[in-house]
């Protein structure tokens, strides 16, 4: 099982986790990024079975916002 937390907090809208993810991640009527189908608060987290994509979002961050976890 993986955890995926986005603080929405840090992004700057750059779109690179949506450019690289985006079966995950969409930008929200904030223009901030966020996680699909995850209600839109300062950090959102999903529980997933495969991280997808997701590892890749985060190393390509430039703000540091995404974070996924190996439970």
């Amino acid at each position: 099982m993986y955890l995926l937390e986005l603080d929405r907090t840090m992004c700057v809208s750059c779109g690179t986790c949506i450019d690289i993810c985006p079966e995950v991640f969409e930008f929200a009527n904030d223009g901030l990024s966020s996680i699909k189908d995850v209600e839109i608060s300062d950090l959102q987290k999903l529980e997933m079975d495969d991280p997808l994509c997701t590892e890749d979002a985060m190393e390509n961050c430039p703000s540091g916002a995404i974070k996924v976890y190996r439970d």
